[in-house]
């Protein structure tokens, strides 16, 4: 897989115009999910999310420690770096560095899950922490009666993941299973 192919045409300027705190419904769902990363993670330490989009979930997040993003969208990544976030160092290019790794409704989108999950991994110091938020999932009873979940845009995805398969590569890839919560039924996109 070429790590460096630009998918940057399949997120334009306006995929993004949304992710700037101004959707309700978005911020409502960080916050929500905020108290998740709170759950297991102290907000200090060296923090990098993976297709960041603006940095607006970082920021609702207050992250104390350092803040590096991965993303596409030049526009996108302008944004981000006013908010302070890094673009300096990824899980593409780090090793034992991260204490946690964020895919906030990103894994979907990657034209190489796995490769991305292994890597990192690799990036990640002992006892750090991926977390997936705002993931689809191929086995909800919503996605298996419709066949598709709301907010997917089949052109923006190349993988769409269920609970048992993500969990399933997770844990081929030595992860350990801490939590797997569903909160967005009590979401403002349920």
């Amino acid at each position: 897989f070429n790590l460096m192919k630009d998918y940057s045409k399949l997120y334009p300027d306006s995929y993004f115009v949304d992710r700037n705190l101004n959707d309700k419904r978005r911020v409502n769902s960080f916050k929500l999910e905020k108290k998740l990363v709170e759950k297991y993670c102290s907000k200090e330490g060296v923090i990098c999310d993976v297709g960041c989009s603006t940095g607006e979930f970082l920021d609702v997040l207050d992250w104390k420690g350092k803040k590096f993003g991965m993303e596409v969208n030049e526009n996108a990544k302008k944004e981000s770096i006013k908010k302070g976030i890094l673009f300096e160092r990824n899980i593409l290019t780090e090793k034992n560095y991260f204490d946690v790794v964020i895919f906030r409704g990103t894994i979907q989108h990657l034209p190489n899950p796995f490769l991305y999950i292994e890597k990192t991994y690799e990036s990640l110091k002992n006892n750090g922490f991926i977390i997936f938020l705002s993931t689809p999932n191929s086995n909800s009873i919503c996605y298996k009666y419709f066949n598709t979940l709301p907010a997917l845009e089949p052109e923006q995805n190349f993988y769409i993941p269920s609970d048992l398969t993500l969990s399933n590569a997770l844990k081929n890839i030595n992860f350990e299973i801490l939590e797997i919560e569903y909160p967005y039924i009590k979401s403002p996109y349920s």
